[in-house]
């Protein structure tokens, strides 16, 4: 995990100890969150997190299947789709206000970085 604070990403000394990045990884997923800050205030409960979901092409039916059901009931922002960056991403909002992004990288491009 790594704060505001320890980014040098805090605009005030009430979020220096807020969460930017926290990281928890498997095999094949990551899972990442982030607290929320004065640029993103918490107007509805789950404004204050975002959760993140990645993991390569070798588990898209996965992902596909936690962005499907993930979402289902509440309000997609933006389609898992292809990207110009070569990925497959998509945003959406779940039917309990927390907001999530999937995204599958191509194993492919991984292999090049």
């Amino acid at each position: 995990m790594k704060t505001y604070g320890e980014s040098g990403q805090a605009k005030s000394d009430n979020e220096k100890d807020l969460i930017m990045h926290a990281e928890l990884k498997n095999d094949s997923l990551t899972l990442m969150a982030s607290d929320g800050n004065a640029d993103h205030p918490v107007k509805n409960v789950g404004d204050n997190i975002h959760l993140s979901i990645s993991g390569t092409d070798e588990n898209e039916e996965l992902l596909t299947k936690f962005f499907n059901g993930l979402s289902e009931g509440g309000q997609v922002q933006f389609p898992l789709s292809k990207q110009f960056w070569g990925d497959t991403f998509g945003m959406f909002t779940d039917k309990f206000g927390f907001h999530w992004m999937v995204n599958i990288a191509s194993s492919v491009q991984k292999k090049k970085s």
